[in-house]
């Protein structure tokens, strides 16, 4: 028997061994690794890996974003009535709205047979100092007809409003007139009062609508009250039906106003901060006035 006949044998033997063990430990890793994945299935967002399914999976090409936002919402939406998610492209909207002014032409609008009327004109706005007046409809934007069942609020108020001291061109039917009118205007800072109305609702009772609490809300609502102490208010309504909300603080000093010291008048309290008290000073100019 030569050397090669007698090696042979032992060398598949030993191939044979590492085979086995090799396949051994392949196997051993791959069940580590379904271990590993289902332990991470734990430890991960159901609703990421519901998403990543959806993207990978699904027969249909998706808005992923789109998708994405909607869930965002519906979860928000079940803690509690006044809890409210907001995408990023509605925030700066919304905190303009809150901050007492935006930048725009100044016009309130509705939408009507498919076209932009203006509603009223801001007093010292931009659309003011150019003409526009209430009853107008605009039908065109910088030289684009701008009608039709696809305007929305969110894109009427995109193209009209824009940073400070740019540009927009309207074209404008005014009733009464047959040609189109042409009207460029330049975006302005224009105020979000939160006081919408204050007046005399009858001999020494004053009327005070509050739409939400923005950082002028206070300064405004000291200003109304003042007005309507010069009137001879002894007593004051204050309306916060369809109150859409806003900053804490300025609702704290309004409610100031009417409490005599050291009387609670809101707390917050959650699992990650202390309780937190705002308690009156007694220094309010209502003190005396029923409310």
């Amino acid at each position: 028997m030569n050397k090669k006949s007698f090696y042979l044998p032992l060398i598949l033997f030993v191939a044979v061994i590492f085979g086995l063990l090799l396949g051994n430990l392949l196997a051993r890793k791959a069940l580590l690794s379904s271990w590993n994945n289902v332990l991470q299935w734990g430890k991960s967002s159901k609703v990421d890996e519901l998403i990543n399914i959806i993207n990978t999976n699904y027969v249909d090409t998706l808005d992923m974003h789109e998708l994405t936002e909607n869930v965002m919402q519906d979860v928000v939406s079940k803690l509690d009535p006044h809890s409210v998610y907001i995408p990023a492209e509605d925030l700066s909207d919304i905190n303009s709205e809150l901050e007492g002014s935006f930048s725009g032409i100044g016009v309130q609008f509705n939408i009507q047979n498919d076209t932009v009327m203006i509603i009223s004109v801001i007093n010292g706005g931009p659309s003011e100092k150019a003409g526009l007046m209430a009853g107008d409809r605009i039908i065109e934007v910088n030289d684009t007809s701008f009608v039709g069942k696809n305007i929305t609020n969110e894109k009427v108020m995109k193209k009209l409003r824009g940073p400070e001291g740019t540009k927009v061109k309207l074209g404008i039917r005014r009733h009464g007139t047959r040609e189109i009118l042409h009207y460029e205007i330049i975006r302005g800072k224009v105020p979000v009062n939160s006081v919408d109305i204050a007046y005399m609702i009858q001999p020494g009772v004053g009327f005070i609508k509050v739409s939400k609490f923005a950082e002028t809300t206070y300064d405004e609502f000291l200003n109304a009250i003042a007005g309507l102490k010069n009137k001879g208010a002894k007593k004051f309504i204050i309306d916060l039906r369809e109150n859409s909300g806003g900053f804490m603080d300025q609702a704290i000093n309004m409610v100031n106003e009417f409490l005599p010291a050291n009387r609670l008048i809101v707390y917050a309290e959650g699992k990650a901060y202390k309780r937190f008290e705002a308690m009156s000073d007694g220094k309010g100019s209502c003190i005396h006035e029923p409310l």
